[in-house]
């Protein structure tokens, strides 16, 4: 609700328990998607969300985030606020060597080159795509075990990290976490890449 003046289009949240990726996303404001059935789909106690409006890609529930897929990393979902300078480029060189998209977001971009990464973990394969990309993103990732923040190296977009109780979240705005009386930490640095599970936060 509170970041919600930061895209009015369409809205997404998915969770993890631990085990899979829940998803519900829908054309509208929050509360429009947002139904007290759909929240009860959102299973566990770690999720992401994320408000749309166009930068990139047109204006319909394929385009919605987090975008959720299954690849060689896992279940893997992302939140992209940002625009990628090349990622036009990088999906024609995609779609050439037999990629399929889904949807015409340029945040799609990200999770193919994720897919196509010969690293071990999920965050060096994050690593790997991004050195590819060029553009303004802060990024959060969910997988079963973690949620994975990431900030551009110019730091064009914001990223901030807090703290509800012993909990992390992370916002692009901090009256975020007004709403849920969440404390304020820090930013995300530019170029930082922190990892928050349940064995703490690692920069």
């Amino acid at each position: 609700y509170a970041v919600q003046h930061r895209g009015q289009e369409s809205a997404g949240i998915v969770s993890s328990d631990g085990h899979g990726l829940y998803s519900e996303t829908g054309m509208g404001h929050v509360n429009e998607i947002f139904t007290k059935s759909r929240l009860k789909n959102l299973k566990g106690k770690t999720a992401i969300g994320h408000t749309r409006y166009s930068t990139a890609g047109e204006s319909a529930l394929k385009n919605a985030q987090p975008i959720v897929v299954c690849c060689s990393q896992g279940d893997v979902a992302l939140c992209h606020n940002g625009n990628l300078v090349n990622a036009s480029e990088i999906r024609q060189h995609l779609e050439k060597s037999g990629s399929i998209f889904q949807s015409t977001s340029d945040s799609e971009v990200i999770l193919h080159l994720i897919d196509r990464s010969q690293q071990d973990t999920i965050e060096g394969a994050i690593e790997e795509a991004l050195n590819q990309l060029t553009g303004a993103y802060s990024l959060l990732f969910l997988t079963h075990e973690k949620m994975i923040a990431v900030r551009d190296p110019k730091g064009f977009r914001p990223l901030s990290l807090g703290w509800l109780d012993s909990s992390p979240v992370v916002a692009s705005e901090t009256c975020a976490f007004d709403l849920i009386e969440a404390k304020f930490d820090r930013e995300v640095e530019p170029g930082e890449m922190v990892d928050l599970s349940e064995t703490g936060l690692e920069s």
